[in-house]
């Protein structure tokens, strides 16, 4: 072979490895190219979640102060609860110790009644009568108006032999406000 084909084939080589670099590159860029979007993608949706985060965590935040400050305010309430629970147990107290004075002070006047009233009908002098240890106690007071007065109705239907569901039924009442009416005028009966 002569050398001039020599260059010819060298130079064909050289046009076909020429023409075949700028696809190659061509490839290589699109694929650059191609990464460089799901590079920017990547960085995108990494972005938005950063931003999700950030706000979950202001969110989370809200709630925790909210639940704090609602645990201040119920404890505060609680103490002031607390205080007037004591301030009522007090007053309880007092009214107790009145209305126990207030008993005694009564069954003394009748008891004192009773006495004067005794002396009168015998005919002895109250001075005698309060030296005179007593050996009774004083009865208790009768009550002023009987239960069964106050629900006539309810033991007409008891005496007829109706069913407590049928007496609350027909009086307009409560079951147990039936039983336990009924309780104290047995209660009462025995006094």
């Amino acid at each position: 072979m002569e050398p001039w084909v020599y260059i010819v084939l060298v130079g064909a080589v050289a046009i076909i490895y020429a023409l075949r670099l700028p696809a190659r590159t061509g490839r290589e860029d699109s694929e650059r190219k191609s990464l460089k979007e799901a590079e920017k993608a990547l960085e995108l949706y990494m972005a938005d979640i950063e931003r999700e985060n950030s706000e979950l965590l202001d969110l989370v935040g809200s709630i925790k102060s909210q639940s704090q400050a609602g645990k201040a305010a119920l404890q505060e309430e609680i103490g002031v609860l607390r205080a007037q629970v004591a301030g009522l147990e007090k007053s309880l107290l007092l009214m107790d110790a009145r209305l126990t004075a207030e008993e005694k002070g009564l069954l003394q006047l009748t008891a004192a009644f009773g006495r004067d009233a005794a002396a009168a009908s015998t005919g002895k002098p109250q001075a005698e009568e309060r030296e005179a240890p007593e050996e009774m106690p004083p009865a208790k007071p009768k009550p002023v108006s009987s239960i069964k007065l106050r629900y006539p109705r309810l033991f007409e239907l008891h005496e007829q032999g109706k069913s407590i569901d049928s007496i609350a039924r027909t009086a307009g009442l409560q079951r147990g406000e039936v039983q336990l009416i009924l309780q104290l005028a047995g209660q009462e009966e025995s006094v």
